[in-house]
């Protein structure tokens, strides 16, 4: 929907910040071009860009109370708003926005109002009264929200790349163990990134006391599941279409046109269904490199044709994959190198041509158990139940065996504590392969220490293996991969991505589930599949996932190889990365040698992220205030 800046100052505000401001709005301008403003008061300063979706005539912030005494902004969309609305009896309004409804819950009900909002949000709100700025964000981390708290007051952004104009903020350079990390899980597992630069955590809300500049951090909902062995099967089912129903008619409330996503796989299926029963003849957006084994385009032209809805297909190749390149690692804040980001990227920079709203299917995975790997931990639980003495036997077989021993990996995870090997959906580099490249290694840094505590709480739940690893997507991955790229790659381009099944109503349906009620069958998310089997065709309900499909495996031989070659060569985080072992891993690529795919591409991400906003970032902000970027 938008996006937004603002600073507090305790001790007003210096005539310098204005400027300032208006360059942290500047830089993310894509997020709302339909409409700018700046509003200053004595200590308190807001920057807002609009993209208009709803209540196009009056929809315009920041927005006050009627007494004056609290204002603020909002990013995202509310579904239920209309409703809330509805309960506060007396009150009148002047407009048909979200804003005013919640900045009227907010002075009636205080800080907790943020657990009756159904939907995707970021906020910021100044209360003069009660002398504080309240932030929020939604349950899931849909929408961002980052901050700096100084000992001059509070800076705040919906992206970070705004704090590259926050004179105050002397490096987007970070710690040390966080790029160890990311070289780990392709993204960087933290809440606070360098000097003070933090995200606040999904549903978490943020309170800035004015008088003693005390913050105090309070979570607000916790993605934890819950199984219900007490329900049966078909009422489970029965729940989740109803639910799931209910909230894609929500995700469609707007007053411009919504269009969808749409892979060969069962959860953009399922929406695409269901969004095209309410508004027939839809757009879908699929897209593709034109490469053999790496399109969906065929599978998704069956699932439209089914549906009978409009599809376009978005087919590139590599040198509109090049052009896009550092662009979407600019977008993207810090780097995130999971290779669907280019396709992402591309795939909404068509969908903004043609409308504003997209919905997509993301979430599904990591709620209805669509990975395989979590499959596996059904069979590593039962060996790591096996006797002390055997477990030890067949972890020293796991170590000594050759890599391409059929079965090393299970004797690995079944030996191995889960805690101390899972760590999302990716894991890029291992331990020691990191040592060859990174100068920066550490061995006291080990891979598993940010979800240390994640763990905890959930072996606190009594979470069986599978619902932990979910539980650890929901706190980690999909906030930190998932989200990150459908938030950033879509704002890119002025378009708004919703994503019907992360609703507070579908978590607490999916939280009802027993493993058995998603691994069944020889197939993960059966239950999901079970409750909309009516809508797809055969093929779909059966269909394994892929999820964006990108040839950079096979262009990294070829049609990438010089290109790549010169982005190493080239290189400015000579601190970090070791030239000659980076060189080393791409010709061992083109030779044929080793697939070193996801390793290149994770240190190709870095190098230009780190010219981007460390090196080179003086020419970058540059480029931005002149539009080039």
């Amino acid at each position: 929907m938008c996006g937004f800046a603002g600073l507090f100052r305790t001790q007003g505000l210096a005539e310098e910040e204005e400027a300032l401001l208006g360059n942290m709005s500047e830089s993310i301008r894509f997020r709302g071009p339909d409409e700018n403003s700046l509003v200053l008061e004595d200590k308190m300063a807001f920057a807002f860009r609009r993209l208009s979706i709803i209540d196009l005539t009056s929809g315009s912030q920041p927005k006050k109370t009627a007494d004056g005494s609290v204002s603020g902004v909002f990013n995202g969309e509310i579904y239920n708003y209309r409703l809330l609305r509805d309960t506060l009896e007396g009150e009148s309004f002047e407009t048909n926005s979200e804003l005013e409804v919640m900045l009227k819950l907010y002075q009636k009900e205080g800080e907790r109002f943020v657990t009756r909002l159904r939907g995707m949000f970021a906020l910021a709100f100044y209360d003069k009264a009660a002398g504080k700025v309240f932030l929020a964000r939604d349950p899931f981390g849909i929408k961002p929200l980052y901050y700096r708290v100084t000992d001059v007051g509070l800076t705040f952004a919906s992206e970070a790349k705004a704090f590259l104009f926050d004179s105050s903020y002397p490096s987007f350079r970070t710690r040390e163990e966080l790029v160890q990390h990311y070289f780990t899980y392709q993204y960087m597992p933290t809440q606070e990134f360098s000097s003070g630069l933090c995200i606040l955590p999904a549903g978490h809300y943020l309170v800035y006391d004015i008088p003693t500049g005390a913050v105090r951090v309070e979570r607000y909902f916790d993605p934890m599941f819950c199984p219900n062995r007490e329900k049966s099967f078909e009422e489970k089912k029965a729940h989740l279409r109803e639910t799931l129903v209910e909230s894609v008619k929500f995700h469609m409330i707007s007053d411009v046109p919504v269009g969808t996503f749409l892979s060969s796989g069962i959860d953009s299926a399922i929406v695409t269904a269901l969004a095209s029963q309410l508004h027939p003849g839809i757009k879908a957006f699929t897209v593709a490199f034109g490469v053999r084994d790496y399109s969906e385009i065929d599978d998704a032209d069956v699932i439209a044709r089914h549906l009978d809805v409009e599809h376009i297909k978005v087919v590139r190749g590599v040198d509109d994959f090049k052009r896009a390149f550092e662009k979407v690692v600019w977008s993207l804040d810090f780097p995130v190198a999971d290779p669907s980001t280019v396709a992402i990227y591309l795939v909404c920079e068509e969908a903004a041509k043609h409308l504003k709203v997209v919905l997509s299917g993301e979430g599904a995975d990591e709620l209805f158990g669509g990975y395989k790997i979590y499959d596996e931990s059904r069979y590593s639980s039962k060996i790591f139940g096996l006797p002390a003495p055997i477990k030890s036997v067949l972890a020293f077989l796991a170590r000594v065996l050759p890599d391409w021993v059929k079965g090393k990996n299970l004797l690995y995870r079944g030996t191995t504590p889960l805690e101390k090997r899972y760590i999302g959906n990716a894991f890029v580099f291992q331990e020691k392969e990191k040592k060859t490249f990174l100068k920066t290694f550490d061995p006291a840094v080990r891979f598993y220490q940010p979800e240390a505590e994640i763990y905890a709480h959930a072996k606190e739940h009594g979470l069986s293996p599978m619902l932990q690893m979910q539980y650890v997507d929901m706190r980690s991955w999909i906030r930190g991969d998932i989200l990150v790229k459908g938030d950033r790659l879509s704002m890119a381009h002025s378009l708004e991505v919703r994503v019907p099944f992360l609703d507070k109503e579908v978590f607490r349906a999916a939280s009802e589930l027993c493993d058995t009620d998603k691994l069944a069958h020889g197939t993960t998310k059966y239950i999901l599949r079970s409750a909309f089997r009516d809508l797809v065709d055969e093929a779909t309900f059966t269909r394994p996932k892929l999820g964006y499909p990108v040839p950079v495996r096979v262009w990294l031989r070829e049609e990438l190889y010089s290109w790549a070659k010169e982005i190493i060569e080239n290189m400015t985080c000579e601190d970090y990365i070791k030239k000659d072992a980076a060189l080393k891993m791409l010709e061992e690529h083109r030779e044929g040698k080793k697939d070193h795919y996801r390793k290149l591409w994770t240190i190709l991400v870095f190098i230009t992220w780190y010219r981007l906003y460390v090196s080179d970032a003086e020419n970058t902000r540059r480029r931005v205030l002149l539009g080039e970027i």
